[in-house]
């Protein structure tokens, strides 16, 4: 993960220092649509004893929308998609019951590109708002849930890149939950209040 968060940031230096000055001049803003995926770098869940096991999907998929400003800012809102799956002590010794969840995240974000040129470095800053859906376990409710919807706070560096019509930004984004979906500090299974993914966005 270090070296994959190494290599992001080494290119918005790169792409700083070789982008060409741009003028500064107001723009009439635009709206560009796109999809963005990606993958966790953390485990959505922990468990502290046995008989718990968290499997976290790696992929991250979904929608993403972008208003572009003048001076180089921006908004972004985007729809992600994550599946969180664990397996639990069952009623018969020895045997783990599998449960599965899906979860929304809605992240809000300010966005500023530090040039105006074909290759931006940027810096996304914002809150977000999770719901975790379809949590079940042998048709009843997933154990440990205690709360389907929780906000956070989210910060994120990455590079922008035109070719053509499309724009690709590949990103790293942390997350920090302000409280836990599932179980508490000390419980057996619990989800993580933080959270590092990398993600790509290809907008048109």
């Amino acid at each position: 993960m270090r070296n994959l968060i190494a290599g992001v940031l080494l290119l918005a230096v790169a792409c700083t220092v070789l982008s060409a000055p741009a003028a500064v001049a107001a723009k009439v803003p635009s709206i560009e649509f796109g999809l963005k995926a990606g993958v966790p770098l953390t485990a959505l869940m922990t468990a502290a004893s046995n008989g718990y096991e968290p499997r976290t999907r790696r992929y991250t998929l979904g929608p993403t929308l972008e208003l572009k400003l003048p001076y180089k800012f921006s908004f972004e809102v985007d729809l992600l998609y994550k599946r969180m799956a664990y397996l639990y002590p069952g009623p018969i010794s020895r045997l783990s019951t599998p449960a599965v969840a899906g979860r929304w995240e809605l992240p809000v974000l300010a966005k500023y590109r530090f040039t105006a040129g074909r290759c931006n470095p940027f810096m996304t800053l914002g809150g977000s708002w999770n719901r975790v859906t379809g949590s079940h376990s042998m048709g009843k409710d997933s154990i440990g849930l205690r709360h389907r919807s929780v906000l956070g706070l989210a910060i994120g560096f990455g590079v922008e890149r035109r070719f053509g019509p499309i724009r690709v930004m590949p990103e790293v984004r942390f997350t920090h939950w302000t409280d836990r979906n599932f179980g508490v500090r000390d419980a057996a299974l619990r989800s993580n209040l933080n959270q590092t993914e990398f993600l790509a966005g290809f907008t048109f």
